[in-house]
């Protein structure tokens, strides 16, 4: 397969190599059953990553690797979630691990062309470094799914101006105007005091462990 591979820390951290000899069905099945515990789903993502790389380097151009894979990587998560380990197992009948790889292929490649024509830029909901207050920088999928998620637990008024501020870069005075123009009126300094709020509340609504991996390991 072309080379499409990026390196994630996280898939050398303990916690993460402390499951990396569970099964693939052991590590579905946990992340199902304790969904607030993220080590599984990111050892699933750090077994899987360079495959499904692979698969985006066969189909896109280099420049939409980094879009598609953040994008392919949410909804492989949601999709995760739900499926029946059940059927899985019967698909897989006598093949042994790794019994994710068909199915992740089939769903990456029917992703790649539901996706087609977004943006070529990843556009993950949120940034860790926003979050932290320093600078930007490559967002490992596996923490976009969490961040996304923590997004979903906020009231709709922080969700919405902490997305204008973190995703889409908008300054407190621009979030304010636009505001006013919908009839609420914030001066920019209380902008910034509900986004700072709002980042705080997304950091303690992440899992105990994804906290651990990308947040107190940093200065």
């Amino acid at each position: 397969m072309p080379e499409a591979t990026a390196f994630w820390p996280e898939c050398n951290a303990p916690i993460v190599r402390g499951v990396a000899h569970y099964s693939d069905l052991e590590l579905l099945r946990a992340f199902q059953r304790q969904p607030e515990v993220a080590r599984y789903f990111i050892s699933l993502f750090c077994r899987y990553c360079q495959w499904v790389d692979g698969i985006l380097a066969e189909h896109l151009p280099p420049e939409q690797w980094a879009a598609y894979r953040e994008q392919v990587w949410l909804r492989l998560y949601l999709r995760l979630q739900r499926l029946d380990v059940h059927s899985l197992v019967e698909e897989a009948a006598g093949e042994g691990d790794p019994v994710l790889r068909p199915w992740l292929a089939e769903q990456t490649r029917e992703l790649i062309q539901s996706l087609d024509g977004i943006p070529t830029r990843p556009q993950a909901s949120c940034s860790l470094d926003s979050t932290r207050g320093g600078a930007k920088s490559s967002l490992s999928p596996a923490l976009a799914c969490y961040l996304t998620a923590g997004l979903d637990t906020l009231p709709g008024d922080l969700r919405f101006i902490l997305l204008l501020r973190d995703r889409f870069g908008w300054p407190p005075v621009r979030i304010a105007d636009q505001l006013k123009a919908d009839g609420y009126y914030l001066a920019p300094e209380d902008v910034d005091a509900i986004v700072a709020s709002a980042r705080q509340i997304l950091l303690q609504n992440l899992p105990t462990d994804v906290r651990a991996l990308y947040l107190e390991a940093k200065p």
